[in-house]
């Protein structure tokens, strides 16, 4: 392949995009390109891309927090878009990160550099009124799912879907977890508890989720009830939940979060993330959000999706209930519960809607085909 004109940089803020990018980089170089600055994690480092600034640094959450970061967030793109232009940076590929990303395309765009996208804003969902910015800043947009291609393809935006970067880390991730403690005798039913990794979410689902668990080990007295825990320091407030209901024989495992969803017959899940991973193992599941009331009326103001669980939106239709707000009871989780435990017609089509889920998230190794895409976009003639 042809070796890159010059430097290229990278900007990530988070995390997830920390990883991906240092995926992307790493296949960036088999391809030959050597020389990538710009901000982001350890992973990043770690490939030998030189960081202008930590994403422990860029990290903002909620509304206060972003204000109160704006100063320092703007300076730091007037540092980095000086050194872009300095070392003559043959393009940037911005991952993610989308409250800083969409401005600085904007810097970017008027410097001269070209701009490549990675991982779409769910303007879907809500804030459409950013493809106006995405199109004319952004040269290039790789998205995770095909309907996202679609959309811009709709819109006249150069758009590739590359593929989720779950179907790569989930089996990679399953071999480190250890395996669940084997049971002498075996259950009438496994059932998975997945309350989240936010505080927040923790506090407001576990609680309904015991109330079901109850309910379940009534109808089924040698069920297996797994909880799952993300985070240690959750611990203090899973713990005093769970003294609310010690009545309810529950198994609590950290770290195999994957291990639960895979045994599980039935999986509860908080939505997020967790449900495309227990898609994956094709699991059955029953979605619940709740948030605080103001928090959820904005949401019903500016969220154009007729889903909230991505599981859902992906299927483009139910493929899983979704429990929201009041909605989330012990009662109603347990009914559901019944309903695919009892009914094989409908857990049948609940799986075959699971497998259509696993399906849009790609077979291949999507920073592999990122690369691919990048590759090309800066060999066309012409650019």
């Amino acid at each position: 392949m042809k070796k890159a004109a010059g430097p290229l940089l990278l900007i990530t803020g988070e995390h997830s995009g920390d990883l991906l990018a240092a995926d992307l980089v790493h296949e960036l170089r088999l391809a030959g390109y050597e020389d990538f600055f710009g901000t982001g994690g350890d992973a990043m480092a770690a490939e030998g891309v030189e960081l202008l600034e930590h994403v422990r640094e860029m990290t903002v959450i909620g509304f206060i927090e972003a204000f109160k970061a704006y100063r320092r967030l703007k300076a730091l793109a007037d540092r980095v878009l000086e050194e872009a232009v300095r070392r003559g940076a043959v393009a940037a590929v911005l991952v993610d990160y989308p409250g800083f990303n969409l401005r600085f395309a904007r810097m970017l765009k008027a410097a001269g550099i070209r701009v490549i996208y990675l991982v779409s804003p769910q303007i879907w969902a809500w804030h459409y009124s950013r493809i106006k910015t995405i199109r004319e800043n952004v040269d290039l947009m790789l998205t995770l799912f095909p309907f996202e291609k679609d959309m811009y393809a709709a819109e006249g935006v150069e758009a590739e879907c590359i593929g989720h970067p779950l179907i790569r880390r989930i089996p990679r991730r399953l071999r480190r977890e250890e395996p669940l403690p084997v049971v002498r005798r075996p259950p009438d039913i496994t059932v998975g508890l997945l309350p989240g990794s936010r505080r927040s979410e923790v506090s407001r689902l576990l609680g309904p989720m015991l109330g079901a668990a109850r309910l379940i080990r009534k109808r089924y007295p040698r069920a297996r009830i797994l909880l799952a825990g993300a985070d240690e320091n959750l611990e203090p407030l899973i713990e005093s939940v769970r003294l609310q209901y010690a009545d309810v024989d529950v198994e609590y495992h950290r770290g195999r979060t994957l291990r639960i969803m895979e045994e599980s017959d039935v999986a509860i899940v908080a939505s997020g993330t967790a449900t495309l991973e227990t898609a994956y193992f094709r699991t059955p599941m029953i979605l619940l959000y709740r948030v605080g009331w103001f928090n959820f009326l904005f949401g019903t103001l500016v969220i154009r999706t007729r889903f909230i669980g991505i599981v859902n939106i992906l299927a483009r239709r139910q493929a899983s209930l979704e429990l929201l707000q009041s909605e989330v009871t012990p009662e109603n989780i347990f009914q559901e519960f019944l309903k695919i435990t009892t009914d094989r017609e409908y857990r049948d089509a609940i799986v075959a809607e699971l497998d259509h889920v696993r399906r849009t998230l790609g077979r291949g190794n999507p920073a592999s085909v990122a690369a691919g895409h990048i590759e090309r976009f800066l060999s066309a003639e012409g650019r």
